[in-house]
């Protein structure tokens, strides 16, 4: 119960003025046991100047009601909105409807990354109030004290200077026509106030990079180091805490439970194990509700880090989101106290807020191919299995035993984010005759391991090249894994491994003719399989099949649309027209006339839209096909051609 007055202390202080004529509140409220609902809708039901307010989502009506009463009362009112949360929260399509319907202004976000802003200012009370929580009836309000809450940071304060940022902000985003458009009841774009200077302390993605910033953080502290976060797949943060932790400074880490195994959000679990691995103290949700903070202190530099990123690539540098590097003592004594009362429960009833972090196992592995007695009529075998959403490394076994030995170990496949997805493993020359028995168990980066069942194939006689004739298949430069193709009744299955075709060496899987003089290639990309969103398939043309080849190669990625990438001599640096944002299935075709190549794509084969052009040094004989690189050299990519034609 001391730790208990100790905190209401800190938030007593927390809720006083800042020891500065120019500053009078900081206010936080925490909602494991306090409502925070009233405090924001005093707010609303106060102002008589203005109101601005950004959110990713809202569904409790109570904001809209109060915020639609002061715009009939003749408030202005500006909302930044974001219509794509319409499909993952129920509600917010009405809340939007109902501001819509009353006449007030509303823009919209459309740039690729979404509006996380949490944000009301208030301009006649010189006012903002941000942090992590969304407009939802449980972010603000705990169901039961301590035992069902949302965990969220809800800060309110009239530092002038973090209030007139988000003045310049809202304004930049106001007038904004290439991340913004207009959505409703919304006149001549004018900015309302006066532009003034960004408060260093504030960070404003996507202009301004969060992890870059909390890494330099992370990376200067000398005394401790603790952190609440919802959600973590941005291996900058991963890879400094666990830094952080090597060198010996103390690190505590609270995580979500349900982002663990959020299918939707995959590399959470890698990350939230790698930290478990490396020995990093984690605890995580021990009452109903939900972890929704983003937190960080830092002691040894009195800085609180909080706001609405999370440890994300797309809270870094893509969505719009603020966040607060504070090094105001009763912002973060209060943030202390309340992380110490959920690390050792120790709030007013003695409920279980958290508990240590168990890492669980992945799914066990389902093999698939080759089928259980099935023959292979090749020299070696291509295992595949589908390793299931939570399954990283794997050890393979396999030998003519009922019980194979083991034959690799800790092989880095990663997950299977789909149920096409599949894991594949080449093995060593097989005897002809012989019954080979094989296994899969999967882990996780906490190296737990779930096995799958044993199964067996017949070695039969090595079958001739399935490829049609003139076809040929090689490896090209330095690859982690060996890719193969397939080939039947006109689709060619490709698999590569290799870091990239890029720079001045390449490294993936080419199925190819030789040729001589001008000629073209075309095909349908059916499939790219996402084993990095720059996993690349396409047609390739070059001079030779070294690593620092000419090429040129057109281009359909798994998640980066299309681009004509290029090396226009042997040993030189790559370079790159980027094209559309499409994705497989889509057609692409490469020309070359003389020493120009170009490359196209289309969408259904017939009309083309050229992407690219580049003067290349091929040579009178080169080599054209099919190229398929996994930009990680740790695991095969997959892709399907199919109405190849030269």
């Amino acid at each position: 119960m001391i730790g208990f007055a100790r905190r209401l202390l800190f938030a007593a202080l927390a809720c006083l003025a800042v020891a500065s004529p120019a500053r009078a509140v900081d206010t936080l409220c925490d909602p494991s046991d306090t409502n925070c609902r009233t405090q924001l809708l005093t707010l609303i039901q106060n102002e008589r100047i203005g109101i601005d307010v950004g959110f990713w989502f809202m569904q409790d009506s109570r904001y809209m009601s109060e915020i639609i009463r002061r715009w009939q009362a003749g408030v202005p009112v500006r909302i930044l909105i974001d219509p794509r949360a319409n499909a993952s929260y129920p509600g917010n399509d009405q809340m939007i409807a109902g501001f819509q319907n009353a006449g007030i202004p509303l823009r919209k976000r459309t740039a690729s990354g979404i509006l996380h802003w949490k944000m009301m200012l208030f301009a006649g009370q010189n006012t903002v109030e941000f942090g992590s929580a969304n407009y939802s009836p449980d972010a603000f309000v705990p169901a039961a004290d301590y035992s069902n809450y949302v965990a969220e940071t809800v800060f309110v304060t009239d530092d002038p200077a973090v209030v007139n940022s988000f003045r310049t902000k809202f304004d930049d985003s106001w007038t904004d026509t290439s991340s913004f458009a207009n959505y409703a009841n919304v006149g001549a774009l004018a900015r309302t106030y006066p532009t003034y200077p960004i408060d260093p302390s504030m960070n404003f993605p996507p202009s301004q990079d969060y992890a870059t910033r909390a890494v330099g953080r992370y990376n200067a502290e000398k005394l401790k180091l603790d952190a609440i976060m919802f959600r973590i797949t941005d291996q900058r943060h991963t890879n400094a805490i666990i830094n952080a932790h090597n060198r010996g400074i103390p690190v505590r880490l609270i995580v979500e439970n349900d982002e663990y195994r959020d299918p939707n959000y995959l590399w959470d679990a890698w990350n939230v194990d790698r930290l478990y691995a490396a020995g990093v103290p984690m605890r995580w949700r021990g009452h109903a509700g939900e972890n929704h903070e983003k937190l960080v202190l830092l002691y040894g530099q009195s800085m609180t880090i909080f706001g609405s990123s999370n440890w994300t690539t797309a809270s870094a540098n893509s969505q719009q989101e603020h966040n607060y590097f504070t090094t105001k003592l009763p912002i973060f004594n209060w943030f202390a106290a309340q992380f110490d009362r959920m690390w050792n429960n120790d709030n007013a009833s003695g409920i279980q807020e958290t508990a240590p972090f168990a890492p669980l196992p992945p799914d066990a592995p389902k093999p698939k191919l080759p089928a259980s007695g099935a023959t292979v009529a090749t020299a070696t075998a291509q295992l595949k299995w589908y390793g299931g959403p939570w399954g990283q490394i794997y050890d393979i076994y396999l030998g003519t035993s009922p019980t194979p030995p083991l034959l690799a170990a800790n092989v880095n496949l990663g997950p299977s984010d789909s149920a096409t997805v599949l894991q594949s493993y080449t093995t060593p020359q097989l005897v002809s005759g012989a019954t080979y028995y094989w296994k899969i168990v999967s882990k996780t980066m906490a190296n737990v391991a779930a096995a799958g069942p044993v199964w067996s194939f017949v070695a039969g006689a090595p079958a001739p090249s399935s490829l049609p004739p003139g076809w040929n298949e090689t490896d090209i430069g330095a690859v982690g894994l060996p890719g193969g193709t397939a080939y039947s009744n006109g689709t060619f299955d490709v698999s590569g491994s290799g870091a990239d075709v890029w720079g001045t060496a390449d490294a993936f899987h080419y199925t190819y003719q030789s040729f001589t003089g001008d000629g073209q290639m075309i095909a349908r990309v059916a499939s790219v399989a996402t084993v990095n969103a720059w996993s690349k398939a396409g047609v390739m043309i070059r001079s030779s099949l070294s690593a620092g080849s000419a090429y040129a190669f057109m281009i359909v990625s798994a998640a980066k649309g299309s681009a004509f990438q290029y090396r226009t001599a042997d040993g030189g640096a790559a370079a790159n027209a980027t094209g559309s944002a499409i994705a497989a299935p889509y057609w692409v075709k490469i020309v070359r006339a003389g020493t120009t190549v170009t490359g196209y794509q289309s969408a259904n084969g017939a009309s083309w839209t050229p992407i690219g052009s580049a003067s290349i040094a091929l040579g009178s004989t080169a080599f054209i096909g099919l190229a398929v690189t996994s930009h990680d050299n740790t695991r095969l990519g997959s892709a399907s051609f199919t109405n190849v034609t030269r």
